[in-house]
């Protein structure tokens, strides 16, 4: 057996002739070279989920023209229908209601106050939801549901869109009139139609 400092001097002058490695030289042992690391490749990102993509709402009624522009709520007495329009001007809600085919006037308003439960002494009736923005002969003019006489209906559902109101305020479904009860605030616009 060589000794290691022979070894590797044998190993040298080898290297340096160009003639053997360390594996010709007898009692050194070569090192297993170190594995070459196998690169993984890189997954491809998943597809970022789109968004459901929402239907645009479709009016029920076509918007009538010169019912200004922003946001507001558009009454028609002709047609006794209300529209809910946003700040982009376009119409996100729309329904048949009952008023007066007289009254309250052309012209533009704004919401002064609402009321969660109220009632007209005039005509003794009882209702909820209530938006004002007129003021009418006998009482204040607003959007709200379907009045109450001694605890009954004065009209059913299906007869809104047809004009049976009494004292100028405009009635709808419940379902309506809590929508704009939710939805105006104090100074939010109302147009009213011939």
């Amino acid at each position: 057996m060589l000794s290691a400092t022979m070894a590797a001097l044998l190993l040298a002058t080898s290297a340096v002739a160009g003639a053997a490695t360390a594996a010709d030289v007898p009692g050194v042992s070569t090192p297993a070279p170190a594995p070459t690391p196998t690169p993984r490749p890189t997954p491809a990102p998943l597809p970022t989920p789109k968004p459901p993509v929402r239907p645009s709402y479709v009016p029920k009624m076509k918007l009538p023209p010169r019912s200004g522009s922003g946001a507001r709520i558009v009454y028609s007495r002709h047609f006794m229908h209300v529209w809910l329009i946003n700040r982009a001007n376009v119409v996100w809600r729309d329904f048949p209601v009952t008023g007066r085919a007289d009254w309250p006037r052309v012209g533009r308003y704004r919401v002064y106050s609402k009321s969660r439960h109220t009632s007209n002494p005039h005509y003794h009736l009882t209702f909820n939801f209530m938006t004002r923005w007129a003021y009418g002969r006998h009482a204040r003019i607003g959007f709200h549901t379907i009045p109450k006489r001694n605890g009954h209906y004065i009209q059913p559902v299906s007869t809104l869109g047809q004009p049976l109101g009494l004292g100028g305020c405009v009635r709808m479904a419940t379902v309506n009139a809590r929508l704009i009860y939710r939805w105006a605030k104090i100074g939010t616009r109302v147009v009213v139609l011939r």
